[in-house]
C-alpha cells in the first residue's frame, strides 16, 4: 500500500519531502540575518531587476527570467543568450515588464519580455550601447548613462533623438547612470547630479534641480523613494581600490549617502546629509581586508517613509544593512559576508526576504529579521541556522554546472 501511495504521488507530481535540515551559513553574518539558500547562475552577474514578482537577471552570457512570486527561492522560467561585451553584463537592466533594454556589442537591444517563458529580440539600434540605459515614461523612451535619448514609442523601430548632456551648459561631469524617480523626472548619477524634467519634451529635457557634490565624489547610483515624494534621497558612490594603498573606509572612497530634498522646488538644490563607509576588518568580524571596489547597487526595505532600512551590495564587504533616521543619519545594523563574496546588488523581494546578486556566488537568498534570530549564529562566529528553516527549492537544473571553473576564489564560466 505504501509503495502504491508513493507511485500515485509521483504520477501527480506531488511528493512529500521531509523537513529540510539546517543550512550552514557560508561565511559570517550578523544575528539578524538568516541564510535561506543559493541559486547558482550560469555566469557572473552585476545585477538584476525585480518587478511584479519577476526577477530579470543579466549576466555576461545571457538574460534569464525567474519567477519570484513566492519570494523565497526564485525559479528559473527562461533564458535567452545575450553576449555582454566587452567586459560586464548590463548592470542596472531596466524594464516595464513588457519591454527590456540591454546595451551590448555596440548596439541597444530591445527585448519583448511580456511572455516570461519566451522572451524575444524585437529590434536593435546601432551605436546605442551605453554603460546603462533606463526606461522613461513606461519605456516609451530610453535614457543612456552617457547622454543618449532613444525614442521607443515603436519598440520595433528605436530611434536616437537627442542627448540629455546638452540640457545645460557646463555639463554634469563624470556620468554613470540615470534613474527615473517619478514619471518623466530623471535623476542623473553624475559628478554634478541633475534632476531632469522630461515630462513635456522627452527629447529635450530641462535641468530643474542640482545635487550638492562640492568635493566631486564619483556618483554611481541614486534612488528617490516613494516616486520622488520622500524627504530623503539615497545616493551611492563607487571607487576602485586595487593597488592604491587606500581603503574603502577612507574619506575619499565611495560612500553611501543621504540627501535632503526639502524645498527643492524653490531652492532647486539637494543637500548632502550623511555618509557611510564600512571599516576594514576581518571576515570574522563582518568585514574584509581585501578590497577591489567600494559600494554598488542598493534598495530601500519595503515600508520606507522618510527613513527606514537599506541593503547595499559592497563587493568584498558583502551586503551591508543600514538604518536611516528621518534626519538622514546612517547607522549600520547588520551584514552578510559569505565566502568569496563580491556582492554587486541587493533587492528586497518582500519586507523580510532579500536577494543578493554576487559576481562570484550567483544569487544568495536571505531573510532579514528585526532582531536576533533565536539560535542564529553569533556575530563573528560561523555556525548553523535554526534547526527548522522554511523548506526551499533550488533552481539548479541538470547540466547547469557544465563548464564552471574556479577563478579568483569563486565560480565562473
Amino acid at each position: 500500500m505504501r509503495r502504491l501511495l508513493v507511485a500515485l504521488l509521483l504520477s501527480l507530481g506531488v511528493v512529500a519531502v521531509p523537513q529540510a535540515r539546517a543550512l550552514p551559513t557560508p561565511g559570517f553574518a550578523s544575528p539578524n540575518v538568516e541564510f535561506l539558500g543559493n541559486v547558482p547562475l550560469h555566469a557572473d552577474t552585476a545585477g538584476a531587476h525585480l518587478k511584479d514578482g519577476w526577477l530579470y537577471i543579466t549576466s555576461s552570457h545571457e538574460l534569464s527570467i525567474y519567477d519570484a512570486h513566492t519570494t523565497a527561492m526564485p525559479t528559473l522560467v527562461s533564458t535567452i543568450p545575450v553576449p555582454q561585451m566587452p567586459y560586464f553584463a548590463e548592470e542596472d537592466v531596466d524594464t516595464n515588464g513588457k519591454i527590456l533594454l540591454i546595451g551590448t556589442l555596440g548596439k541597444l537591444f530591445v527585448f519583448d519580455v511580456s511572455d516570461k517563458k519566451l522572451p524575444k529580440l524585437l529590434s536593435t539600434l546601432d551605436g546605442g550601447d551605453e554603460h546603462t540605459i533606463s526606461c522613461v515614461l513606461d519605456c516609451t523612451w530610453g535614457y543612456g548613462s552617457y547622454g543618449e535619448i532613444v525614442d521607443l514609442r515603436d519598440p520595433t523601430k528605436p530611434r536616437r533623438v537627442g542627448d540629455w548632456l546638452t540640457a545645460a551648459q557646463g555639463g554634469p561631469g563624470v556620468q554613470h547612470d540615470v534613474t527615473e524617480v517619478a514619471p518623466g523626472l530623471i535623476m542623473t548619477s553624475t559628478e554634478k547630479m541633475w534632476l531632469l524634467d522630461a515630462r513635456k519634451d522627452p527629447a529635450h529635457p530641462k535641468v530643474i534641480a542640482r545635487g550638492d557634490n562640492s568635493d566631486k565624489r564619483f556618483v554611481h547610483a541614486n534612488l528617490w523613494p516613494r516616486t520622488g515624494q520622500d524627504r530623503l534621497m539615497l545616493v551611492g558612490g563607487e571607487t576602485a581600490k586595487p593597488g592604491t594603498g587606500d581603503a574603502c573606509s577612507d574619506p575619499t572612497a565611495g560612500a553611501f549617502m543621504t540627501y535632503d530634498t526639502k524645498g527643492w522646488q524653490s531652492s532647486h538644490r539637494f543637500t548632502r546629509l550623511d555618509s557611510y563607509r564600512p571599516q576594514v576588518a576581518t571576515r570574522t568580524t563582518g568585514g574584509s581586508q581585501y578590497e577591489t571596489y567600494c559600494s554598488h547597487w542598493f534598495t530601500p526595505r519595503p515600508g520606507w517613509k522618510d527613513g527606514g532600512q537599506v541593503a547595499v551590495g559592497w563587493y568584498e564587504h558583502g551586503t551591508r544593512l543600514l538604518k536611516i533616521a528621518p534626519t538622514g543619519k546612517i547607522a549600520e545594523i547588520g551584514y552578510y559576508t559569505p565566502a568569496a563574496t563580491t556582492a554587486s546588488a541587493a533587492y528586497w523581494a518582500s519586507k523580510d526576504v532579500l536577494y543578493v546578486l554576487d559576481y562570484q556566488r550567483g544569487l544568495d537568498v536571505l531573510r532579514i529579521h528585526d532582531g536576533p534570530v533565536a539560535g542564529q549564529i553569533a556575530a563573528g562566529a560561523p555556525g548553523l541556522l535554526p534547526t527548522q528553516p522554511p523548506l526551499v527549492r533550488s533552481s539548479l537544473r541538470p547540466g547547469m554546472l557544465h563548464g564552471l571553473r574556479w577563478r579568483c576564489g569563486g565560480l565562473s564560466t
